[in-house]
């Protein structure tokens, strides 16, 4: 059984993914297990949002408007920002996409093997 967010504290989520039925989605499922969700669908959007929130953990989408996931998740860490990472990607997770995800210290999963509660689980265990 999980406890209400009141009793454990607000977890932030920050979703980055262009594709706004996908994002919809995954921000529901997330608000379900208590997550404050923010939202991003372009990678520029995403140095603004960390400007105002400090997120706990990010998912994040590989092909992204303006900027590949991968490239602003090296920006991010270089910048300092630490937090736990999922990447998301309806690319086959080559050997190429996987050895630059561990680098990182990311978690990368591809989007048609993956469920919804099966990524707010991995989600949630990135936090305990």
């Amino acid at each position: 059984m999980k406890l209400p967010s009141i009793f454990r504290g607000q977890r932030k989520v920050l979703l980055v993914e262009d594709d706004v039925a996908l994002r919809t989605a995954l921000a529901d499922k997330c608000k379900e297990s208590g997550f404050k969700v923010l939202e991003a669908g372009a990678a520029d959007e995403v140095l603004s949002i960390l400007g105002l929130e400090k997120p706990d953990v990010l998912v994040l989408d590989l092909i992204l408007p303006m900027k590949d996931g991968i490239t602003l998740l090296e920006e991010l860490r270089m910048a300092g920002f630490q937090m736990p990472v999922l990447i998301l990607s309806n690319l086959l997770g080559s050997h190429d996409l996987r050895a630059d995800a561990e680098r990182l210290n990311a978690a990368f999963y591809n989007k048609s093997s993956v469920s919804l509660e099966e990524i707010v689980e991995v989600l949630e265990q990135s936090l305990s």
